[in-house]
């Protein structure tokens, strides 16, 4: 037996064992394709999500904000004019002690 002999005995060993081989490869890399993209959608999903909430925030946030400014602004409006008879209290206050 020489080699061109083997040669034509393993070629076609090789060829009908190539043809399973390449379609488990092709079956394998689509299964990861598939993987990838659920992945991708689920990556986009969870992305939107995050800007949904992140907007819910900055929008509770605002409304907080907002509270707060109004709240300090009546307190402001409310001191102020106690804040004004308390300032001459406490300069009648000085003026009585300095002269002792």
């Amino acid at each position: 037996m020489g080699i061109f002999e083997f040669l034509i005995a393993t070629v076609p060993v090789v060829l009908f064992f190539s043809i399973p081989l390449y379609a488990i490869n092709r079956d394998y890399k689509k299964k990861q394709q598939k993987l990838e993209i659920r992945k991708l959608q689920e990556e986009k999903e969870l992305e939107q999500l995050r800007q949904e909430n992140f907007m819910i925030e900055n929008k509770h946030m605002q409304l907080e904000l907002d509270r707060m400014k109004e709240e300090r602004e009546r307190q402001r409006y409310e001191d102020g004019r106690e804040s004004r008879w308390l300032i001459h209290d406490t300069e009648e206050k000085t003026a009585d002690k300095k002269p002792s």
